[in-house]
């Protein structure tokens, strides 16, 4: 029989995973759309496509101008994230909003499992981008510049899914501690 976890944290993790729904469809997947879906200005997703180029005009930010043209720079390792994010991410956070916005009966072992390989995947890779951002050239970004990649909008996406990775973690150790339990009070009969 599967048991469920509760807690008020599944609520948190709700809002976070809801946050990521609209990022990765409508900011991070917009390289990978067909341009009339963006780019004249009556073009259905024309406003991301403006908010990402006045994100790049302000901020000159490098991961952000990735495309598939500029993959042989430094910043190759970029594509296979996006492609993490469209193969793992996605189907992981859609899942986890069915699981906690429609099902709301908690998480059993396998969900937590997949949530601990999200929460480590996307810290991981988050992290990589924090310490690219050390190398950026220091005559194109500042260390206010650099300092602010790194702690408003790397930082979330580094420390709330490492504080997923640790909720989960502390799940399923919870599960191996009754399991070892019952196993050792049926060695005991």
């Amino acid at each position: 029989m599967t048991t469920y976890t509760k807690t008020w944290r599944n609520n948190v993790w709700l809002v976070w995973f809801t946050i990521q729904v609209p990022i990765i469809l409508l900011i991070d997947a917009l390289e990978f759309y067909p341009k009339w879906l963006h780019e004249s200005p009556g073009a259905p997703l024309h406003l991301f496509a403006t908010v990402q180029k006045e994100h790049i005009a302000k901020y000159n930010d490098p991961i952000v101008q990735w495309s598939r043209e500029t993959a042989s720079g430094h910043d190759s390792w970029m594509g296979l994230f996006l492609y993490l994010e469209f193969a793992f991410t996605l189907p992981t956070v859609l899942y986890a909003l069915y699981r906690f916005g429609v099902k709301r009966t908690g998480t059993s072992g396998a969900d937590e499992l997949l949530f601990l390989l999200y929460g480590f995947e996307t810290a991981l890779t988050t992290l990589v981008c924090i310490h690219d951002s050390f190398y950026w050239d220091d005559a194109v970004y500042s260390a206010e510049v650099k300092r602010t990649f790194q702690v408003n909008f790397f930082g979330p996406w580094f420390v709330i899914p490492t504080l997923v990775f640790i909720d989960m973690a502390s799940r399923i150790l919870s599960r191996i501690r009754v399991a070892d339990a019952a196993l050792a009070g049926k060695k005991v009969q």
